[in-house]
């Protein structure tokens, strides 16, 4: 497989990727498919496979942090918060 075939499956979008699975499915599917082609596919299918899952993981990550955002962390040299003469502070 050339760079630039692996270059443009690297750009592919999870979506790209998904109908490209569709094609090389039905392609090893197909009765005059010669094994050295099969492999082949095989191959291009199990990469776009790896891809895809980076993609989803990634995605899934983001979904998360929007989810539960990271809680804003004080510095150690923050003043602590001034509490009233009953010990409880609005903050």
């Amino acid at each position: 497989m050339s760079s630039s075939s692996k270059t443009k499956k690297a750009t592919l979008t999870f979506e790209q990727s998904m109908a490209r699975l569709d094609e090389i499915v039905k392609r090893i599917d197909a009765p005059d498919t010669a094994l050295e082609e099969m492999i082949s596919l095989v191959e291009e299918g199990l990469q776009l496979i790896h891809s895809s899952r980076e993609i989803l993981n990634k995605a899934e990550l983001r979904l998360n942090m929007l989810e539960n955002p990271p809680a804003p962390q004080q510095s150690e040299n923050a003043p602590e918060p001034s509490k009233s003469e009953n010990g409880f502070s609005l903050f």
